[in-house]
């Protein structure tokens, strides 16, 4: 009999502390996890135009407190405990974080978690990655880009963890973080995010997202120099066909010109991706196309109606002033549309 009371008392011990132990759960996901972030940026670096992709080295930090760590963690002594490079204990909570607008898996070169004696956690992790954003190329190589990192909790919607209080380090960006770029600031906020798929009903999951953003704009020294300086180049030379006397020569001179500036097209080609508007250097070479192709109707024109040499010096006097003038014309009005 005497059994039989100890059984029951068991039973009841046992009942409430799974009770006491699953009202603790609930209670720790009653209101959300409060997380701060930081990026430590080292270097973008590897920016690919054409898959519109840049390659980002930096720091996450994360930092937020939980009540529900066991005193045990800090044996006897009150000090802060740092996992590194492991295996974090399961009866700590850590949050799954990832990027979104990253491609594949980001490499985590090192980790830390610190258990401080207030209960607050770091977690700190140095990652590299590829990450991709939206691009307009429009005014390109005079363009504005935005380098975006998305951070989001994989699997804690906004209910369970809300970022507060982003910032992106160094508080000052130079060239040194991109090269070939200019650095015209930054900016880093919260928002949320829906996801239909991830619920049956129609209001979806909503999730906290963390964003951080560097706006730069592309240098333009090596374009104007290694493609635009060439391309005026060979316009002034197709204009240089007035002053020659032989047709046969005008003609020569004028398709030479013409597969000259086709080898340009395909190099710009090589630098963007497949886009479905033209950007500002396309439409220079495809000045540089109808100038020269002008060009070769107006020799051919002044060589078939021109009776005599009077006439022909006329016409070309003529072409002298209007070629240019025209090109002028063009440039100003792509700059207009363009940036405009």
């Amino acid at each position: 009999m005497k059994q039989f009371y100890y059984l029951i008392l068991f039973f009841l011990v046992s009942t409430y502390a799974a009770e006491a132990k699953l009202s603790k759960e609930n209670q720790k996901f009653s209101k959300p996890l409060v997380v701060t972030v930081s990026i430590h940026l080292n270097k973008i670096y590897d920016i690919n135009s054409v898959h519109k992709t840049y390659i980002i080295d930096a720091y996450l930090v994360v930092s937020w407190h939980d009540t529900s760590v066991p005193d045990w963690i800090y044996g006897n002594n009150k000090t802060k405990i740092i996992y590194e490079n492991e295996k974090f204990p399961e009866s700590i909570l850590v949050p799954s974080f990832e990027f979104i607008n990253i491609l594949g898996n980001r490499d985590i070169i090192n980790k830390q978690l610190i258990v401080n004696p207030d209960k607050t956690l770091i977690y700190n992790e140095r990652f590299h990655g590829r990450f991709t954003s939206n691009m307009d190329f429009h005014k390109y190589p005079n363009d504005k880009q935005c380098f975006m990192i998305q951070l989001e909790a994989f699997s804690m919607e906004k209910k369970d963890l809300v970022f507060i209080n982003p910032q992106l380090f160094p508080k000052v960006l130079d060239e040194s973080y991109i090269e070939e770029w200019k650095i015209l600031g930054k900016k880093d906020y919260v928002n949320q995010m829906v996801y239909n798929h991830l619920s049956t009903n129609k209001k979806g999951e909503v999730f906290s997202r963390c964003n951080f953003e560097i706006y730069a704009q592309r240098k333009l020294e090596y374009y104007i120099w290694k493609v635009m300086l060439p391309i005026g180049i060979l316009v002034v030379a197709s204009w240089l066909v007035f002053w020659v006397k032989d047709f046969a020569n005008q003609l020569n001179i004028s398709f030479t010109l013409m597969l000259t500036m086709v080898t340009f097209n395909f190099y710009t080609s090589s630098l963007l991706p497949t886009l479905p508007y033209n950007t500002f250097i396309e439409l220079i070479i495809i000045s540089g196309y109808i100038s020269i192709f002008l060009t070769l109707i107006a020799i051919i024109f002044t060589y078939a109606y021109s009776k005599n040499d009077k006439t022909t010096f006329r016409i070309n006097t003529f072409f002298k002033l209007f070629f240019p003038l025209l090109y002028i014309f063009y440039i100003t009005i792509c700059l207009l549309v363009i940036f405009f």
